[in-house]
């Protein structure tokens, strides 16, 4: 096992003991104070990952890029809580908007990436940026 499925299996459990303890969950975005004490059964957490340097980017404008992530296969009936990050080999710390998530529904979501240069498919690709995901949520 390597190291960033052992942090994403971490990261994933303290998710669902924070469920399940009812504890004060502070996310990115602001929009969650805490989440209701629920039998953890009620919870299912999913994650994935675009292919590195093969990411279906698409033009935003000239400055940014975004990813459509189709979620369906995880078989949530809400719209779960989406976390989200960006990696690659270089270049990809200077981007804004990775944990921005828009067009939350059950089936998936939308990220947009920002950079202060001209953006493209090709210039992510070339340096293998692609978007790690995890879900929580019914």
């Amino acid at each position: 096992m390597n190291i960033k499925k052992i942090l994403g299996t971490l990261i994933a459990l303290c998710a669902v003991l924070c469920i399940t303890l009812a504890w004060p969950v502070n996310a990115v975005a602001g929009e969650l104070e805490s989440i209701p004490l629920l039998a953890a059964t009620e919870y299912k957490i999913a994650s994935g990952s675009t292919t590195p340097c093969e990411t279906s980017w698409v033009n935003y404008n000239q400055k940014g890029i975004y990813l459509d992530i189709d979620t369906s296969g995880a078989g949530f009936t809400e719209t779960p809580l989406y976390f989200t990050s960006i990696a690659g080999k270089s270049n990809h710390w200077t981007t804004m908007g990775a944990t921005s998530i828009y067009k939350a529904s059950p089936t998936g979501f939308r990220v947009y990436i920002y950079k202060n240069v001209d953006l493209t498919p090709d210039y992510a690709n070339e340096r293998c940026w692609h978007l790690n995901w995890m879900a929580i949520g019914k």
